[in-house]
């Protein structure tokens, strides 16, 4: 569903990622863990085209994102053409985005309504199917700042959700949360997981990596160091380095 090849990202000098490459099978989950600055929220703005490339490719469900290939080279897309490949690509930031002026129904049917095209009845009962998904079918009426964190990013991964995304981008999604919060989001993307949606999600949260994740990734400095499944990655790092980040937060 997800393979980058030769990703690398500079901001000024500084070389974010360093020809970073990866493969997400369908209905897989990666996990993205390293120290903050490895380069991990960039690789998943990325994927979606959020951050232009400086070089290297991302394809999702086969198809380029953010460019055309021809001749050879690649040419990025129009910004009409960027959306609509965007579309396919759900992502859930830290700090839940909601429109703050409307209700959660309102927040999860803008998108499928604006970008989609779906007639706002079709939007309505799909953004209800996903909210109850969320545990949260109570509350489409509320406003955001009438939500706890937690309830704002489930409403958040639920707003991602109506589009029918082919890939899930989870970006630190508990770290805005306070700690007795974070488990709601969680569980919620661990039904996810279950229900077979294809998602890369970086985390701080090494449990939950080693519950959920098909594949692990240790970055560090803008590369991968290290990754596989976590019974390897997390219970018997190869990389010393790995080994290292490892012992500081468990």
């Amino acid at each position: 569903m997800l393979r980058i090849t030769g990703l690398r990202k500079k901001f000024g000098a500084a070389e974010v990622l360093r020809g970073v490459d990866l493969a997400v099978g369908r209905g897989q989950v990666a996990c993205l863990i390293g120290p903050s600055g490895s380069g991990k929220s960039t690789l998943l703005r990325c994927v979606n085209h959020l951050d232009k490339l400086d070089a290297g490719r991302v394809e999702v469900d086969g198809a380029l994102v953010g460019y055309r290939e021809s001749g050879g080279r690649l040419r990025e897309l129009g910004d009409r053409a960027v959306a609509r490949r965007r579309a396919e690509i759900g992502m859930v930031f830290q700090d839940f985005n909601l429109f703050e002026h409307m209700t959660v129904l309102r927040n999860v049917i803008e998108a499928p309504v604006g970008v989609r095209r779906l007639s706002k009845q079709d939007a309505t009962a799909r953004a209800r199917e996903v909210i109850a998904r969320v545990g949260l079918a109570d509350k489409e009426d509320a406003y955001p700042r009438q939500l706890s964190g937690g309830q704002q990013q489930r409403i958040a991964i639920a707003r991602a959700l109506a589009m029918d995304p082919k890939l899930l981008l989870l970006d630190e999604p508990t770290s805005a949360l306070d700690p007795e919060l974070v488990g709601e989001v969680l569980a919620v993307v661990r039904d996810l997981a279950q229900a077979g949606q294809t998602m890369v999600v970086a985390t701080h949260e090494i449990g939950f990596a080693r519950e959920v994740a098909d594949t692990v990734v240790f970055l560090d400095g803008g590369e991968i160091v290290e990754s596989g499944p976590p019974s390897g990655v997390l219970d018997a790092p190869r990389r010393a380095r790995t080994r290292e980040f490892l012992e500081r937060v468990l």
